[in-house]
């Protein structure tokens, strides 16, 4: 009996041993194709396309019209990692984000929500770290799509409002990077004075991951028995107006719309910890 349940426990182990390395592959190619699909779009596919469109006579911008291809490509590589299994997305609302232009803000608890919301939105400026403009893979993409650089501070809030005053659409994730394990960061204060200067609404977007999934901290390598699923819900527009105390200084009413942002997400995300 013992040399059975040993026997036994030894083909679990090794069951699971091979379950996870299949896993490990099928991740590495996502997130190679997803690579090769980002140098393919900064070195072959946004050149030809200006090279192309130089000549026309679209009045559209550029970057506009390479947001349309990254939109494009982020979808056929959603569909190959669903096709592997590695992901699910559920959509709620998501159509609101096909209008232009809107003021988008999202939580941020994963490595892959930029590709989730870009699949969703054909046109996006996204505000972006400095560490992602300097990625190898991502530098000649987020360049051609002329993507918004986050530490360039009241600069950044110039260019976002004359991007959506032209009509087109800003994401932005208000804790500046990815969510850590158990609590928001503190929402900075961009949004609110580009939605001010702006005049515009703005779109909340909540993104839940479960089972918790490229989380903060967490191993490319670490797994869950089912396939994590991303729901990204499109919440009522908020009007910074309804926020605003006649005659107040734009650092109190930005402060006040901030708080109000944080309350939002504080009481929707998700804080369960599969």
């Amino acid at each position: 009996m013992i040399e059975e349940n040993g026997s036994s426990g030894s083909a679990r182990r090794i069951a699971s041993a091979l379950s996870w390395s299949w896993q490990v592959l099928l991740r590495g190619i996502g997130f190679a194709a997803y690579g090769l699909a980002a140098l393919t779009l900064g070195f072959v596919v946004l050149p030809l396309q200006r090279l192309v469109w130089r000549s026309s006579a679209s009045s559209e911008h550029p970057q506009v019209r390479a947001q349309r291809a990254i939109h494009q490509t982020t979808r056929g590589w959603l569909w190959l990692v669903k096709l592997l299994g590695q992901v699910r997305v559920r959509e709620t609302g998501t159509e609101k984000l096909r209008e232009r232009p809107v003021l988008v803000v999202a939580n941020h608890p994963s490595l892959i929500d930029s590709p989730v919301l870009t699949a969703c939105m054909p046109q996006a400026d996204f505000v972006v770290s400095a560490e992602w403009t300097r990625n190898p893979f991502l530098r000649r993409t987020i360049e051609a799509a002329g993507y918004l650089r986050a530490e360039t501070g009241p600069a950044l809030v110039r260019q976002a409002v004359a991007r959506l005053r032209a009509g087109r659409s800003v994401v932005v994730y208000p804790e500046g990077t990815r969510t850590p394990p158990g609590a928001l960061r503190p929402f900075q204060r961009g949004i609110a004075h580009i939605a001010l200067h702006a005049g515009c609404d703005i779109v909340p977007v909540v993104i839940r991951v479960r089972p918790r999934s490229l989380m903060k901290g967490q191993s490319l390598t670490h797994f869950h028995d089912e396939t994590p699923e991303w729901h990204v819900e499109v919440g009522a527009p908020i009007r910074p107006a309804d926020h605003v105390l006649p005659g107040e200084p734009r650092k109190d009413s930005a402060r006040r719309i901030t708080a109000v942002l944080q309350d939002y997400f504080e009481k929707r995300w998700d804080r369960g910890s599969r």
